[in-house]
């Protein structure tokens, strides 16, 4: 090899070298993330004056090395969507997974840590219709749900809480005992079951209509009966989905569970998708919440008053 080829290598090589030292060089300082704050600050009147940072939020749950976890869990979704107004304005008010304490990640799909958009972006659901899309089967489900039950691990019930969430994050309809009957019988899924609850239980909140203390009561003493002879209840809001006990009571709200169940893509019944999530969402400690002693003192204090009257 003669001086001149060497010289040619040396000198290419010497190129690419330089080249790469001015990428790195750029990416180490006009990163993608300060170039996207630039964008909004410069669209947004309200940002002006904005400090360009990273901006993250750091999230409950293990993210130990213990655990095989990388560290500290954080959402850095933010430091490029840094206006948090327009967030706001993006998502239902009442969702019940706020993004500035849960991050986005957790319904969106990505990788909350990314601070360029390519891997950020990867594996995301970037609006309700996808997430309603990508989320249709019972495993897509049960992992949002787990990793919702990560970020909260103070609740006792397994993914109970979680299991009542539907694709974008807001709470599931009820759909009603009629959907899931006609469903079970049409198929002979549990017969006797369905028949002995539909006997009972359904009709249990007819049973404490008729009854003294009932109709004398006003709406605080009521509402004292509705948390277990309805389907549905919101203590907060003090409404219910359904009178009596129904399929719902017990293994929460059906939207997804009978989207699932009825085949939506094959047009074929998928138990198998509905054992999934019955399974992973159903726990018998939820008995508990009804079935416990002294459930009724308030009646007893009814009638013992009515009986000094006499």
């Amino acid at each position: 090899m003669g001086p001149y080829v060497k010289l040619i290598w040396l000198l290419t090589i010497s190129v690419l070298l330089l080249g790469v030292s001015l990428v790195w060089f750029c990416k180490e300082f006009n990163p993608e993330w300060k170039q996207c704050q630039r964008a909004e600050i410069e669209d947004n009147e309200s940002l002006k004056g904005k400090k360009l940072e990273i901006k993250q939020i750091l999230l409950k749950g293990e993210g130990l090395w213990s655990h095989q976890e990388s560290g500290q869990r954080v959402d850095r979704c933010m430091t490029c969507h840094i206006d948090e107004d327009k967030l706001v304005k993006l998502h239902p008010k009442d969702l019940p997974i706020p993004f500035d304490v849960y991050g986005c990640t957790v319904c969106h799909g990505g990788n909350g840590r990314a601070l360029e958009s390519e891997p950020a972006h990867e594996h995301m659901y970037a609006d309700r219709e996808a997430m309603e899309e990508g989320r249709y089967s019972a495993d897509e489900f049960i992992k949002m749900w787990k990793r919702l039950r990560d970020l909260n691990p103070e609740e006792e019930i397994r993914l109970r809480r979680e299991s009542f969430l539907g694709p974008t994050g807001q709470y599931q309809l009820y759909v009603g005992n009629d959907e899931c009957v006609g469903c079970h019988k049409e198929n002979d899924m549990h017969p006797d079951h369905v028949k002995r609850w539909s006997n009972t239980k359904f009709k249990t909140f007819e049973r404490i209509q008729k009854e003294p203390d009932y109709q004398a009561g006003d709406e605080n003493y009521k509402k004292q009966c509705y948390k277990c002879h309805t389907t549905g209840y919101r203590e907060d809001k003090g409404i219910y989905a359904s009178e009596g006990v129904g399929c719902e009571a017990c293994h929460g709200p059906g939207e997804v569970y009978s989207y699932l169940m009825q085949g939506f893509r094959d047009e074929e019944y998928d138990i198998a998708q509905g054992q999934k999530l019955a399974k992973a969402s159903f726990d018998f400690s939820i008995c508990g919440d009804c079935h416990i002693p002294k459930r009724h003192e308030m009646r007893k204090a009814y009638f013992e008053k009515q009986a000094q009257k006499k």
